[in-house]
């Protein structure tokens, strides 16, 4: 067992300023792929930062156009956004092929890109 730290950011900020003080860490929202890699020793964090708590779950269109996904948006919100099933058809599939619905449930945009 290797110990860490575990920190609840209330703000973006302080998630931000937690780990800037605590070098090698990272941060955890749904936990899908990071626990599953620290398991395996593969990912050996000297302090987990929890975001999954924070106001970061919008879909928001653009005025250019673009999206914006907040990086506590669960894979199944964004496969079903409307927007995301009409402009990014492919974006819809990949993320409703890429693990059962439980997971899906759980993991979020953020975790996944992190």
């Amino acid at each position: 067992m290797k110990p860490f730290a575990y920190v609840r950011a209330t703000t973006v900020q302080s998630a931000v300023d937690a780990y800037a003080a605590h070098p090698g860490s990272r941060y955890l929202a749904g936990g899908t792929n990071l626990v599953d890699l620290m398991k395996l020793g593969v990912e050996t964090p000297g302090a987990l930062i929890d975001v999954s708590r924070l106001p970061l779950d919008e879909i928001r269109e653009l005025p250019d156009g673009g999206l914006r996904v907040g990086a506590t948006v669960r894979n199944s919100d964004l496969a079903a956004d409307r927007v995301v099933r009409t402009r990014y058809p492919l974006l819809s599939r990949a993320l409703l092929s890429g693990a059962s619905g439980q997971l899906r449930n759980v993991a979020t945009t953020g975790g996944n890109l992190l």
